[in-house]
Formats: structure tokens, sequence, C-alpha cells
């Protein structure tokens, strides 16, 4: 019985640096579950100051996504 297709997610780390980087400035990174790695940067995007650099920086297992609570298209900072 076909049903909807189901769209995969990943979770993708993406880190935050703010424009103007302090000595002891640190990024800020988000964890955020889309289909894709551009999907994700742009999710972020939103969140983050218009001058920010943002980059992918990794990724999260299913397991520890589940841990976190995560939900598709919330980025949610770690």
């Amino acid at each position: 019985m076909p049903g909807r297709a189901r769209r995969r997610y990943t979770t993708f780390l993406v880190a935050v640096t703010p424009e103007r980087a302090r000595k002891a400035s640190t990024p800020l990174v988000y964890a955020v579950m889309k289909p894709n790695a551009e999907e994700a940067l742009e999710a972020v995007r939103t969140v983050a100051d218009p001058g920010a650099a943002v980059a992918l920086v990794g990724s999260l297992s299913t397991r520890i996504a589940k841990t976190l609570k995560l939900k598709p298209d919330e980025p949610r900072a770690v």
C-alpha cells in the first residue's frame, strides 16, 4: 500500500562565529535536522546575526539526536 514519501533527515552541526571575533570568542554550535547540508546552513542563518560566519562542522548520530529530543527544522544550540 503506497503511502506518502518519507523524508530522511540528518542531524547537522553548524558553527556560528561572530563577525568581529574577540580575543576569547568561541563559536556557537547548533544542531539542526534537515534533509541536506544546504538547508541546515540556511536554517541556522535565519537565527544567527547577519554578519556572522556560518560553517558546517559535522553531524550527530540518530541515537544522540533522539536523546536530545531534536525535532526536524528546529535549530538548537548545543
